[in-house]
């Protein structure tokens, strides 16, 4: 049987790194053996899995034949039910809406957040620095995406463990269709209710309020509208950040040779990022088949579903030379981790400032780390993927530990 046959995207097989890339490089491996850079899975009623570069870069230029009404597979849950704002959406809605909002996201805008991000990267460091061990994805890789989410978008920066218990119940219980979602979903739109009387009357200078005051073609946005957009943001800017920060310190916890590279080369740090979004790529992209066309030595009919599966996809060899190796300078770099075409990551600039800030203040803190070896790291799976615990020990108060330093030997109530 096929590897592509019961491939699950929220349940993939886990090797014994703690991670399914074992399974992803031999599915891209029966791929290319095969030549077969497309294949079905009868998962979730069926579906197209895309795993070959060429084909899922046809895939996202071609919006005629392929929708973004088919982003997320299976649907995630909505307030209202509505399509995701932006991402599952097509033209020529989908580019009235991006060019309202894009220039929020421009590399200036990204640029402007630096100083407020260093100073909320060394509270949160402030927080744990002490104890000598800690979970990276609890606390901290998490809740920097939370807390720049409600910076930008004017929002309380203590609601960000309810912005990321929604952006969970629509990514992960959703899937199940079982109705465990709907009463975040109503809690959701509850707060959404109390708060957009307050956007629409506020000076303008954040994003919601922006939102809230702005109108499209002459036409105020209806509160249906700003709710897409309040939505999206939560889901844009926490769920995917959240996972490549925890992947990235997760592979920097136990790569000590990759570490100290960047540690001592800090200019590194852009390409090496755009290396982690390739290596691992958090989320994939779905579309739904709108016109019969044949792919990759398939044929496609309408009604169907896409999914592309970007950790495969940034790991064929046919695009990027020894693949399955991390090479932190790697150019050029053409991963998909962040989208192509019209439906490119709007947030792409603030994900990298977001991610170099991060670093780089970390190591500056706490330049040597580890991997607890008591309390292993753990995946998340599914439309976004990464590591879900990224639980580390180091030096009590950071820095350089002092000579005899045994890592493990730290509070075990820290």
């Amino acid at each position: 049987m096929s590897l592509y046959t019961r491939f699950d995207h929220y349940n993939p097989p886990i090797g014994p790194d703690g991670t399914p890339y074992e399974f992803y490089e031999a599915l891209r491996d029966e791929a290319l053996e095969t030549d077969t850079p497309i294949g079905w899975s009868e998962v979730y009623g069926g579906f197209w899995v895309i795993t070959g570069w060429a084909e899922a870069k046809e895939i996202q230029r071609n919006t005629t034949a392929f929708s973004n009404a088919g982003t997320t597979f299976p649907t995630y849950d909505t307030p209202n039910d509505r399509p995701l704002m932006l991402a599952g959406s097509d033209d020529p809605q989908h580019a009235k809406y991006r060019k309202f909002v894009q220039a929020r996201f421009s590399p200036g805008q990204a640029q402007s957040f630096k100083d407020r991000l260093r100073v909320v990267t060394n509270e949160l460091i402030d927080s744990f620095v002490e104890r000598g061990r800690f979970d990276l994805a609890d606390g901290f890789t998490n809740e920097l995406p939370a807390r720049l989410t409600a910076i930008m978008g004017g929002l309380p920066e203590s609601d960000t463990g309810l912005y990321r218990t929604w952006v969970h119940a629509a990514a992960q219980l959703s899937v199940a269709k079982s109705g465990a979602s709907a009463a975040y979903i109503r809690e959701l739109d509850e707060y959404f209710q109390a708060k957009i009387g307050e956007w629409r009357s506020r000076p303008d200078g954040d994003y919601m309020a922006m939102i809230a005051q702005g109108d499209i073609d002459g036409e105020p946005l209806t509160d249906a509208e700003v709710k897409g957009f309040f939505f999206g943001l939560l889901l844009g800017a926490i769920d995917n950040t959240s996972y490549l920060l925890a992947s990235m310190f997760w592979r920097l916890s136990w790569d000590h040779e990759l570490r100290r590279r960047l540690v001592r080369h800090p200019e590194l740090l852009p390409s090496a990022i755009d290396e982690f979004l390739r290596f691992y790529s958090p989320g994939i992209s779905g579309r739904l088949v709108l016109e019969r066309i044949t792919l990759g030595g398939v044929t496609m009919e309408p009604g169907q579903q896409v999914v592309m599966l970007h950790q495969v996809e940034n790991r064929d060899p046919r695009e990027f030379e020894h693949p399955d190796v991390f090479v932190p300078d790697r150019s050029p770099n053409r991963h998909f981790a962040l989208g192509l075409g019209i439906h490119r990551c709007l947030g792409m600039h603030i994900l990298r400032v977001e991610a170099q800030v991060m670093a780089e203040e970390f190591f500056k803190r706490i330049p040597e780390w580890r991997l607890d070896p008591d309390r292993p790291a753990r995946w998340y799976a599914g439309q976004v993927s990464g590591m879900a615990t990224v639980p580390i020990v180091f030096p009590p108060g950071g820095g350089l530990p002092e000579p005899g330093w045994v890592p493990g030997r730290e509070s075990a109530h820290a």
